[in-house]
């Protein structure tokens, strides 16, 4: 029989127990929590790296592959790309064939007895005709009404980071107001960061053309012609490119894709990369890149560029024969800022008045790379330099007087590793670069390159004039034997 003192000692036991599991359990709960809540162990650092991540999306086009224009053959080219999930081509290129598509089929539309479901992920650009009621019922998912009178023949749809307008050229022709009106308002209040417009027939109006380019339009897709504003282009096609006869617009003639493959265009951030699929022989594909963060246009305020990306400037590499003055009030510890806006002599490099006749001429972007991909995309190679890790550039524009009003001036500049840029003479920017003196054997901190960035200049708007200024930048690498270095820039201001 139990005793009381026994009793006693094994309900302490029992309670230890208890408590014991209890605390277990506890410390059991708060490991799964952390596990699958994902604290933000490194803080601040870990945000700081994925803040300004862009997106990064595709979308196919079907103007210049040479396919059988029937929904067979557009499903076959879709299973081809799985990765793929936004198409848009012609009307035709979903055309209904005699015999239905049997068995059930992913994102695609049952329609009535006799009609081919049509692909979810396919949007197409009608011809002059109106959308009947068959392409009512193959194409459920196009908006219709957008704009009154037009049924389901023009509308615009948002995927990725670009917003796709798709036009009927053919009453376009006969009364373009109502449709340019429509494409103003709808691109005032448009949040994506890229405008693509596409059409079956090229608008021989001007009027189009400019409605167009103030509306901000990034891409303009015609069949198998993509339009793009030529100061926007980085990288031009090898073949089938020319500045087009629409002022303003480059204009690049695809040939049939191999194998009926589509137009890729991937986007991410500002940048727009347009690429035809590799030749039989493996040969790399084709492609035209574009950026567009020197556009930044809208209905109500267009921003023009007085020095565009991919300009011609005059460079040179740096040295200590190239004379730079200590400017006025320069604190050279960099502690404090200068205010002194006093332009330097005609003899330094940075003044409007030096003479750089003798310096190269060429075109951005400028540098060199070891990444096979990056340096297909410069314009001018860069070799190092082993007496300074600086190269100097320089660029005249000329403005009216009407420009030099305007209150929003902003740079957009792509560099690697470190810039200082000057107008006329003053400071107005760095990045990745030490404060204070700065010489040509400076060294930058290490900075990736590719991506512009733009620095609102508006505080310095009172140092450009009527006529011509200049625009002159060093960009420094962080070493002057670094494999990599960059450098693209425009300068634009807002109406």
């Amino acid at each position: 029989m139990m005793t009381a003192r026994e009793g006693r000692r094994k309900s302490r036991g029992w309670r230890r127990y208890t408590i014991t599991l209890l605390f277990g359990g506890l410390f059991a709960a708060l490991c799964v929590t952390l596990l699958v809540s994902k604290p933000p162990l490194t803080g601040v650092m870990e945000r700081g790296q994925h803040a300004h991540t862009a997106v990064a999306w595709t979308f196919a086009y079907l103007g210049a592959a040479q396919v059988p224009h029937d929904t067979q053959h557009l499903l076959a080219l879709m299973e081809q790309h799985p990765h793929v999930s936004f198409w848009a081509g012609s009307v035709n290129h979903a055309a209904q064939q005699d015999q239905a598509v049997t068995g059930a089929v992913p994102g695609l539309q049952q329609n009535e007895v006799g009609l081919q479901p049509v692909p979810r992920s396919f949007f197409p650009v009608f011809d002059g005709g109106g959308a009947g009621a068959a392409d009512a019922q193959r194409f459920p998912h196009i908006p219709d009404g957008q704009l009154p009178g037009y049924g389901r023949t023009v509308y615009f749809v948002d995927y990725g980071e670009a917003r796709f307008w798709f036009l009927n050229a053919a009453r376009l022709a006969q009364e373009p107001s109502a449709q340019l009106d429509w494409l103003d308002r709808t691109a005032a209040d448009n949040p994506q960061l890229h405008r693509i417009v596409l059409l079956q027939q090229e608008p021989a109006q001007p009027e189009v053309w400019d409605r167009l380019a103030a509306s901000g339009a990034d891409l303009v897709l015609i069949g198998a012609r993509l339009y793009a504003p030529e100061s926007a282009v980085t990288v031009r096609p090898e073949a089938g490119y020319r500045s087009s006869a629409h002022h303003g617009w480059a204009e690049w003639t695809m040939s049939g894709s191999q194998g009926g493959q589509p137009l890729m265009v991937h986007g991410q951030g500002s940048r727009l990369e347009a690429s035809l699929p590799a030749d039989s022989a493996g040969r790399d594909a084709d492609r035209l890149v574009l950026d567009a963060a020197g556009l930044r246009q809208t209905a109500a305020v267009q921003e023009q560029a007085p020095v565009s990306i991919g300009a011609m400037w005059r460079y040179r590499a740096g040295g200590p024969d190239v004379r730079a003055e200590v400017p006025q009030g320069l604190d050279l510890t960099g502690e404090t800022p200068a205010r002194s806006q006093v332009p330097p002599s005609r003899e330094d490099w940075r003044s409007p008045e030096y003479d750089d006749s003798g310096w190269h001429w060429a075109r951005a972007p400028f540098g060199r790379s070891v990444d096979g991909t990056r340096s297909r995309n410069i314009r001018t190679p860069l070799p190092p330099q082993q007496q300074s890790p600086v190269y100097y550039f320089r660029k005249t524009f000329v403005l009216d007087q009407e420009a030099t009003g305007a209150k929003e001036w902003l740079l957009h500049t792509a560099f690697e590793d470190g810039f200082v840029a000057y107008l006329n003479g003053v400071e107005i920017a760095r990045d990745s670069i030490q404060a204070g003196l700065v010489d040509h054997r400076s060294l930058a901190s290490p900075h990736d390159g590719g991506i512009f960035e733009t620095i609102s200049i508006a505080n310095y708007r009172s140092l450009l004039v009527p006529g011509v200024n200049t625009l002159a930048v060093e960009v420094h690498t962080s070493h002057p034997d670094s494999p990599e270095m960059w450098f693209d820039m425009s300068l634009s201001y807002k109406k």
